[in-house]
């Protein structure tokens, strides 16, 4: 209660107060840049470019997007392969590509949580017709959450 009191109380001071709204609400960055800095303005700036800071190379790019892709794997409860091999809901199974665009079809993604179900999987024609649908195999899937009756299926498909 106190909670939706505070977040009323926030959303009538940022529609009522202009001046609030404004210093919470920033105006976003203009197309192209991340800084309003111009190059060589008052603050000697760069323009917005990042400063100081290099560009991560592809390697750095690829490794840091499997160390997000995977922290997320983590959180997965693990299940057992016999939820799996009863899973029966056709109708009900998402699947959901991870890190399968750009650089990150070169990230190293951890299948350990799906590696022991992907026989299951394979054998289960209500979880392997949705794969199969979307281009991709058991052996693509790195994560499966099974919640009443519905399914979602991570998959990576790396190069």
């Amino acid at each position: 209660m106190l909670k939706t009191l505070l977040l009323t109380a926030i959303y009538v001071a940022v529609l009522t107060v202009p001046s609030f709204a404004a210093r919470a609400f920033p105006p976003p960055p203009p197309p192209g840049g991340g800084s309003s800095e111009q190059p060589g303005g008052p603050g000697g700036g760069t323009g917005g470019d990042g400063g100081d800071l290099p560009a991560l190379s592809p390697e750095e790019q690829i490794a840091k997007m499997g160390e997000i892709c995977n922290a997320a794997l983590n959180d997965l409860v693990k299940i057992p392969p016999s939820m799996v091999a009863a899973f029966a809901s056709e109708g009900g199974v998402s699947v959901v590509p991870v890190c399968n665009s750009g650089l990150g079809k070169h990230a190293a993604i951890d299948n350990s949580q799906a590696l022991p179900l992907q026989s299951a999987i394979a054998a289960n024609p209500a979880l392997n017709g949705p794969l199969k649908h979307d281009g991709f195999s058991s052996d693509n899937v790195v994560g499966v959450v099974l919640v009443q009756g519905v399914a979602t299926l991570y998959v990576h498909k790396g190069i």
